[in-house]
Order: C-alpha cells, then structure tokens, then sequence
C-alpha cells in the first residue's frame, strides 16, 4: 500500500515538473502563431505574420547569425580545453586532483553577474571586448565544465587494453588517439559539443555585458523589445531558441543512446 501511494506520488510530482516546465515553451510558440498585435493567444485563427517579420528583419536575422557564430566559437574553444582536462584526469595521476577538479567546475557556481562584469573588465584590458571572440571566450567558462564532465565520463569507460594494444604494435600516442580513441570516444565528443553550443546559444546576462550593437546575440535582441515595444515578434524570436535548443537536445539524447548500445555490445 505505502509503495503505491509512493508510486503514484512521485508520478504527480513528476507530472507537475514536466507540466511547469512545458507550460512557458508552449504559450511562447503558441503566442508566436496570433495575428494580433499583441501578447495573446491565437483564438479564431493561427498565422505565421511574426515569423515572416522576424527573418525578413535584418536586425533580427544578424542577431540570430551572431548567436550561431558565437556558439559555434564557444564550442571550438570549450572542446579542447574540456578535452585536455579530461585526459589528464582519467590517463595520469594528478597530485592535486581534487583542486584541479574544483577549479574546473566552480564557475558554473559563479554568478552569471559576476563572470560578466570580470569578463567586462579583462576584454576591455586586452582589446577584444565587443567582439564574437569575446562573448565566446565568456560563454566558455561554463561550456568547459560540461564538456570536460561528459569526456572525462566517456574517456572512463574506454577499454585501455585497446589503446595499450595499438601503443604496443608501435603507434604513437598521436596516432593512437586519433585511430583507436577518439573513434571510441566520438559519441561523448558530439554531445559534450552540442552542449556547449546549447549554452552559449541561451546564454543572457554575459552576452549582456560583452556585446554591443554590431554583435548583440539573439537573446539581448529579444531583451529591448521586452522592456520598450512588446509584440508577438518577441515570442516569435524566443521560439526560434527553443527549437534550436530541443532539436540540439535532441540529437545529444540520439548520440548517448547510441553511445550506451556501442558500450554494451
């Protein structure tokens, strides 16, 4: 009896998290779709008017390509840290493991304000503040965390005795990683990757502080219109991110499932 009432508890509670987290992505693309003028929900017919203005807007479509080529920055840059990192704690045995560790991760603990406003400071002090560079570089400090988690967890369940093999046959390290590796380790690559650009592509409040005019992103498009001119083009924008976000995640949950069958073969 106590089991099914846990039962049927935990499937309330879990129905309610995924109902409140659905509920926002659902009234944002479904406000996208009203002819009106205004924030509300399609009543008597749906239309694809805020769509059309939003990607024959220039400013709207050089925010969106702002936001891809951040994204696909943060990820070129996360990658081979993350990557570094996670070789070095799953193949030598580090002295201060554990700082190393907490080094890695503490910025995902630190307030997006407070890595803005230093990240604000230190491009100013090396030139490169108002650029794609910069933002990416800023969106980085968490994507490295994520992608070092997700290739130190894949790189740990490699089979040594296969890379161990091709060393003795005598290949390189080089070569090993390359040939025996990073094929066993590809799954973990492409979603340690998709990821990073998952968070650079939502990323708000840091790319608040490092953008300007000519590199805004599409979510510090979105914030003006908010707090001065709100119109369906806002919900409009904002499902054009979650679309992105859900078909990314998407192939992240394709790429671990592949993963695990790869793993139990």
């Amino acid at each position: 009896m106590i089991a099914r009432v846990a039962v049927v508890g935990l499937t309330v509670v879990n129905g309610l998290t995924v109902g409140l987290l659905l509920i926002p992505l659902v009234t944002s693309l479904l406000v996208s779709l009203t002819p009106s003028e205004f924030i509300a929900l399609p009543t008597d017919r749906i239309s694809l008017r805020w769509y059309e203005q939003f990607f024959g807007d220039f400013r709207w479509m050089s925010a969106l390509m702002n936001t891809l080529t951040v994204a696909g920055l943060t990820m070129v840059i996360s990658f081979p840290v993350g990557l570094l990192a996670a070789l070095a704690f799953t193949r030598y045995h580090l002295r201060w493991r554990a700082v190393a560790n907490t080094t890695i991760m503490l910025p995902l603990f630190v307030p997006a304000v407070i890595l803005g406003i230093g990240s604000l400071t230190f491009h100013r002090t090396i030139g490169i503040w108002g650029t794609s560079l910069s933002l990416a570089v800023a969106h980085s400090l968490w994507a490295v965390p994520l992608v070092f988690v997700v290739l130190k967890s894949t790189l740990g369940g490699v089979d040594r005795s296969v890379e161990e093999a091709a060393a003795g046959l005598g290949a390189n390290p080089l070569r090993v990683f390359w040939e025996i590796t990073l094929p066993l380790i590809a799954p973990g690559v492409f979603v340690g990757l998709l990821f990073a650009f998952i968070i650079s592509v939502n990323e708000f409040i840091m790319s608040l502080f490092l953008s300007t005019p000519r590199t805004r992103t599409l979510p510090v498009a979105i914030w003006p219109q908010i707090r001065y001119l709100l119109t369906p083009i806002v919900a409009a924008a904002s499902s054009v991110i979650i679309v992105i976000t859900l078909v990314i995640l998407g192939v992240a949950a394709k790429l671990m499932n592949v993963r695990r069958l790869v793993e139990y073969r």
